[in-house]
């Protein structure tokens, strides 16, 4: 196990490619170009250039057989944090998964030392062997994200609640958006999840939901039931980046969306 330089970028894009491919197996919704080495190795490079990047590389007879690139996070929310995105960490097809706790091992112990005591990694779940290594080493899961493709879905409407309606929010919806901003935190915050809400940040945050209205680049849908707010859903394009390796061409993220309490399970969110 040795520091990560820029000379292993080409045989960990290499790997990072292959990998990529095998999760495409499972997953083919997941953008098609990182299959290619010269693509992934940029994915690497750009991620190996970000501030407080730190990374590890296995070598076996002199030959890269995996990698581990981590990026050190300080904010109010995260605190002193770490993390493996989704392009920081491979390993060689006919190498053990077992030693990406090796690098991990590693690449921690700095971080540790510096008193950084929470880790993340971000990862696909098409690699069962993969998540199990990191699962072995006391990580959980935290947050799951899904990514589906619209011509794969039946998209039909079904039979509406009674009452229900549903339409496009405009400028005079400023109000109605703002109400909805503490529909997600409210439910995050509770057991088990114990989510983060800084109170100086409520209003903050009612200012930010309520400005979607203004925004060209969202589409926001409000749901009434007998008349009263029940719901809402915001999507904007998701831009994806050289490194990212989970966000495909033409891709929209629908990140504000929620249901009022006393209304769920009532069909509100799927129409």
């Amino acid at each position: 196990i040795v520091p990560f330089h820029g000379d292993f970028i080409g045989d960990a894009g290499a790997m990072l490619a292959e990998r990529h491919r095998c999760d495409r197996l499972a997953l083919p919704e997941l953008p098609p170009r990182f299959e290619e080495p010269p693509v992934a190795a940029k994915a690497v490079e750009t991620f190996w250039q970000r501030d407080r990047v730190s990374g590890v590389a296995a070598l076996r007879d002199g030959r890269l057989v995996g990698y581990l690139l981590g990026q050190l996070v300080i904010d109010e929310i995260w605190e002193r944090s770490a993390w493996v995105r989704s392009a920081g960490c491979a390993v060689a097809p006919d190498e053990n998964v077992e030693v990406m706790r090796d690098l991990y091992a590693a690449l921690a112990a700095p971080w540790v030392a510096q008193g950084i005591f929470c880790h993340f990694s971000v990862l696909p779940v098409a690699d069962p062997a993969l998540l199990h290594a990191w699962f072995s080493l006391s990580f959980g899961v935290e947050q799951v994200y899904g990514l589906a493709s619209l011509e794969q879905l039946d998209l039909s409407l079904g039979s509406m609640a009674p009452g229900l309606e549903i339409r496009r929010a405009g400028p005079e919806d400023r109000q109605t958006l703002g109400d909805f901003s503490d529909i997600i935190w409210r439910h995050q915050v509770q057991a088990p999840v114990w989510g983060i809400m800084l109170p100086e940040v409520v209003d903050e945050q009612w200012e930010d939901w309520a400005d979607l209205v203004n925004d060209p680049n969202v589409i926001e849908w409000l749901a009434f039931l007998d008349g009263e707010p029940a719901g809402c859903q915001c999507s904007w394009p998701a831009e994806p980046g050289d490194d990212d390796l989970l966000t495909p061409e033409q891709c929209w993220e629908l990140s504000v969306a929620g249901v009022r309490p006393h209304v769920r399970g009532r069909g509100v969110g799927a129409a």
